[in-house]
């Protein structure tokens, strides 16, 4: 879609280009609905009470993903931990069924395995790596639990394509924390204004990145609308140097393809 807010540095320029993990290349927020569905599937099955919510994907989408959000908001938001996907299941049927903390313990293990099983890697992430990773060396950059997320990069053996990974939960800062950015950036040994990152979230990616100096491209599928994209306590903030998409459509402004 083109430039908004500035220029990506020309290819000669670049000496680094960074990608998010979730939901820029793999998608994440399609397993978590995919892997609750799979998780509480016999329970549905079972329960007339489930079935008159609806569909696991609807009863995920009205109920579940609020709780969860709800956890981990009133943990003061940060780094995601397990505990709020079993407070979230703990929530959903003590709301639909009844209390049952062994049975939501149960169905948080089902779903952090099913999550896992459910991922998938987005149709132009394995083409959009191998093309940039043949001109330029490439840095990943992801919030999110260390044990979780590598598991993700090992899946699609990502980790080949990568000078550096650096994982939130491992680092103890996470994204948009300028000091994450300079984590990836001092382990390549290149200067912020040399490096392009490539992520979908508006605030932990675009922001995140463009405060750390780097330009961001950014992936917007549709799930956040146009620009400026505001959350509570963000407000507004400089707009991504290209909006994209689909990862392909970054290729002409790495000056790959």
């Amino acid at each position: 879609m083109g430039g908004m807010g500035g220029m990506v540095p020309a290819p000669g320029q670049i000496r680094a280009v960074l990608f998010d993990l979730d939901d820029t290349l793999v998608d994440a927020r399609g397993s978590w609905r995919r892997g609750f569905a799979q998780a509480i599937a016999e329970l549905h099955a079972a329960s007339p009470a489930l079935r008159a919510v609806g569909s696991p994907e609807a009863i995920y989408d009205a109920h579940f993903r609020r709780h969860s959000e709800a956890a981990h908001r009133a943990a003061g938001g940060g780094e995601w931990q397990e505990r709020f996907t079993r407070e979230a299941f703990e929530r959903l049927l003590a709301e639909q069924l009844t209390p049952d903390p062994r049975l939501a313990a149960r169905l948080s293990d089902a779903y952090r395995a099913a999550i896992l099983e459910q991922v998938e890697a987005f149709p132009d992430a394995l083409e959009t790596l191998e093309a940039v990773a043949a001109r330029y060396p490439l840095g990943l950059i992801s919030n999110g639990p260390g044990q979780l997320q590598r598991s993700k990069v090992e899946r699609f053996g990502l980790e080949r394509f990568f000078a550096a990974v650096v994982i939130s939960g491992e680092v103890g800062v996470r994204k948009p924390d300028p000091a994450i950015f300079g984590l990836a950036l001092e382990a390549m040994a290149v200067p912020a204004e040399a490096a392009v990152y490539v992520g979908d979230n508006p605030h932990h990616d675009v922001v995140g990145a463009c405060g750390a100096g780097l330009a961001a491209i950014w992936v917007n599928r549709g799930d956040w609308g146009d620009w400026p994209v505001e959350a509570p306590g963000e407000g507004r903030a400089a707009p991504p140097h290209v909006e994209v998409r689909e990862l392909r459509e970054a290729w002409v402004h790495l000056g790959v393809g």
